[in-house]
């Protein structure tokens, strides 16, 4: 049985909406599987690129439609997200069968994806720093709109095949909508938070905030400067009350280290404030630390 056809729940060849013809899978999550699909609009008004991804959601006794309706309010906060370094999600709709979000298809690998493929062997410095930079600027703008994505982790930072580096699976924005929600069947059917790469806050139950995005970063960041997670296999908040300190990365200066260690900070009020002042002092060049006596 090929890979396809064990994951599919919508047959391939259907048209959902009377409009996208699903080709193929190509990702499957804990409540939906995403398919390659034809937008036939697209197709007839001849488009460059009639190809969009489109996530199903999987229709099963379970599902409680508070779900649902959470997923449908998630696609109208993220049709605002316009940004180079976020995925676009156009729209959603439901076709009487099947609750969908039509989303831009990407082609090329995620971070994890590529990391896996390392074995362990980390990135070099620059090429991880182009791509904390990138992912920086995409949480940025989200935060300027009051948005925290809330499940950074590698498999959802993508590197296009034409070198763009892109945010996606946007699940946890809908934190947003459910910080007030105290049915925890539902928050569990959601999936908010992926607790390697989730901070000891969230971890905990608090409210998302931008700090949290911030200590994912730093997370991402320390993987791919050593190819480890900076408190293997302890999760933040066993780190914390252990009081652990990971090892700094050979690759690196102490001053960019010193960044990413307050990223990494466990308790909130030590750690970087904002991604933007996260990134924008992992880019300092050489020439500042030395200016102000730092190496």
């Amino acid at each position: 049985m090929s890979a396809s056809s064990k994951c599919s729940v919508v047959p391939l060849g259907y048209v959902l909406g009377g409009r996208f013809d699903l080709v193929e899978v190509i990702g499957e999550g804990g409540i939906s599987t995403v398919y390659r699909a034809i937008d036939r609009i697209g197709h007839f008004a001849r488009e460059g690129d009639p190809e969009v991804a489109v996530k199903v959601i999987r229709q099963r006794p379970s599902l409680r439609q508070e779900v649902v309706e959470l997923l449908h309010r998630q696609a109208r906060l993220l049709r605002d997200l316009v940004h180079r370094n976020l995925v676009r999600t156009y729209d959603s709709d439901y076709d009487g069968k099947y609750h969908y979000l039509v989303m831009e298809l990407l082609k090329g690998r995620s971070l994890a994806q590529i990391l896996a493929d390392r074995q362990g062997r980390p990135l070099s410095a620059d090429v991880s720093f182009r791509v904390i930079r990138a992912a920086g600027q995409g949480l940025a703008h989200m935060h300027r709109l009051g948005i925290v994505h809330g499940d950074l982790k590698p498999a959802n930072i993508f590197m296009t095949s034409t070198g763009e580096v892109k945010i996606l699976d946007f699940g946890t924005v809908l934190m947003l909508d459910v910080s007030s929600l105290r049915d925890k069947a539902v928050l569990d059917q959601i999936g908010l938070l992926t607790p390697a790469y989730a901070s000891p806050e969230m971890l905990m139950g608090e409210p998302p905030g931008e700090t949290d995005d911030v200590y994912s970063l730093a997370v991402v960041a320390y993987l791919a400067l050593t190819g480890t997670h900076p408190y293997a296999p302890r999760q933040a908040d066993e780190a914390l009350k252990e009081n652990l300190t990971p090892a700094p990365p050979p690759t690196i200066s102490p001053a960019q280290w010193r960044v990413i260690a307050s990223g990494l900070a466990l308790n909130r009020r030590d750690r970087i404030q904002t991604v933007g002042e996260f990134v924008q002092r992992l880019g300092r060049p050489p020439w500042f630390y030395r200016l102000c006596g730092q190496r």
